[in-house]
């Protein structure tokens, strides 16, 4: 765990050159940063504060501004400091050279590591901060903000006092057994409000994975046979040449990977090694890892040529499956071909035919996979998923036939995990692995 006695500071926005560079410091002694720098002003907190800094032999490194964040009202719940100075390399180098004279670098998401001990967010919150600065989205940065807003530690918490309630029933009934009418009726509706929370849990988990989904990224594969014209449509869906197109069969052989944003959805795009009977064995390995990428897709483009449409062989419909007839340069408009009950896209990417449409196509099958109620929150990390599963098992366990310690033991446990997604219990196992991945000044 970080010392968090200390007082920190770091460049919490990109080294480089920038009109503006910002500069936190966190700590105790935060406000010795101004006396290093020679700012003799009187600070009013949270206001913007016109100051000279000077370095430790009185030049003058640059005029910025200053903004003092008292303890307990500020991001960390500590005194806080931020620096806005100018955004050029050698301004930023001399500001950090003469803080770590008196202070700590911070560590990777240092800042918001005391931010939670101090209680300013639950781990899922911080989470949230962390997906919104990955978010390459419209809809990533969406559900990032709404976790932020902490939905999703009201609808844990909300869970877990539930048990604690039941929990403390118990208790009182192992401590207080004369009374055993009453509890026995207690007992038998708190039998049923378990089962109820188990319900309420299990449907959490159905969910289909739609948080992490978004997080990390929907897989599309572009699969057909050989020369079909996937490289093609992979480069224009990416927008830019990253796969070699060629009119040699087997050009392909590996996997090549794009990420895409289509209608606000984060999509991972995957160009594929054409599938024929091949004796080269490095092609061969290319094809076996094709056909895994498809079965493991989400969604799959599937190339048909337009000149073979009247003996294309294709009997099995999937609905995660669009089909398209590619190099249709000769197609009169884009309108859908029927062949053994399967609609197929016409789609010519050297004329524009039907490139449009597809876009559109893929967009509907994406939005499909999220269709879910946008009030209530789902899960967006395995870590939470890990947790709610492990409080339905010992809910699953609860039974009013075992022994009465045994049953207030599998309440505790249950909130214990709950407790462990949002941070209200020592969960120091887990919280090197949160904060870690943050960049430093986060």
């Amino acid at each position: 765990m970080m010392n968090t006695d200390e007082t920190i500071f770091a460049l919490s926005t990109v080294f480089g050159k920038s009109g503006v560079a910002v500069i936190r410091i966190s700590g105790n002694h935060a406000f010795k940063a101004l006396n290093h720098f020679h700012v003799n002003k009187d600070m009013k907190p949270r206001f913007a504060t016109l100051v000279d800094l000077y370095d430790s032999s009185d030049q003058l490194i640059d005029n910025g501004i200053a903004i003092y964040f008292p303890a307990p009202n500020s991001f960390t719940g500590e005194d806080v400091i931020e620096l806005q100075v100018h955004g050029g390399k050698a301004v930023i180098k001399i500001v950090l050279e003469e803080l770590s004279k008196i202070f700590v670098m911070a560590k990777p998401g240092e800042f918001l590591l005391r931010a939670f001990l101090n209680g300013k967010f639950d781990l899922t919150q911080i989470e949230g901060i962390a997906d919104l600065i990955d978010a390459e989205t419209k809809m990533q940065a969406k559900q990032a903000i709404k976790q932020m807003s902490g939905e999703l530690e009201k609808l844990y918490s909300s869970w877990r006092q539930r048990l604690i309630a039941m929990q403390s029933k118990i208790e009182a009934y192992i401590d207080f057994p004369e009374d055993v009418t009453t509890e026995k009726n207690e007992l038998e509706k708190i039998n049923d409000e378990v089962q109820a929370l188990v319900q309420s849990i299990q449907e959490h988990l159905n969910d289909n994975r739609r948080g992490e989904r978004l997080r990390e990224g929907l897989h599309i594969v572009i699969t057909g046979e050989p020369n079909v014209g996937k490289s093609t449509l992979f480069n224009f869906l990416a927008r830019r040449d990253i796969a070699i197109v060629s009119e040699y069969v087997g050009t392909t052989r590996d996997i090549l990977e794009a990420h895409i944003d289509i209608g606000g959805y984060p999509i991972i795009l995957s160009d594929t090694a054409g599938i024929r009977e091949s004796s080269d064995p490095v092609e061969s390995e290319g094809i076996s890892r094709a056909k895994k990428r498809s079965c493991e897709a989400d969604l799959r483009i599937e190339l048909f040529p337009f000149e073979q449409r009247y003996n294309i062989n294709c009997n099995v419909i999937s609905s995660n499956t669009i089909y398209v007839l590619s190099k249709a340069d000769d197609a009169i408009n884009d309108h859908n071909i029927k062949i053994n009950d399967i609609d197929f896209l016409p789609v010519s990417i050297l004329k524009g035919i039907g490139t449009e449409k597809l876009v559109s196509m893929i967009k509907e099958k994406v939005e499909e996979k999220f269709v879910y109620d946008r009030d209530v929150p789902v899960i967006t990390r395995q870590r939470h998923r890990n947790c709610m599963q492990k409080a339905i098992e010992h809910l699953r366990r609860f039974n009013m036939n075992n022994p009465i310690e045994l049953v207030s033991e599998d309440l505790r446990l249950a909130a214990s995990e709950l407790g462990a997604v949002t941070g209200v219990i020592n969960v120091e196992e887990v919280l090197d692995d949160i904060f870690n991945n943050f960049c430093v000044g986060k």
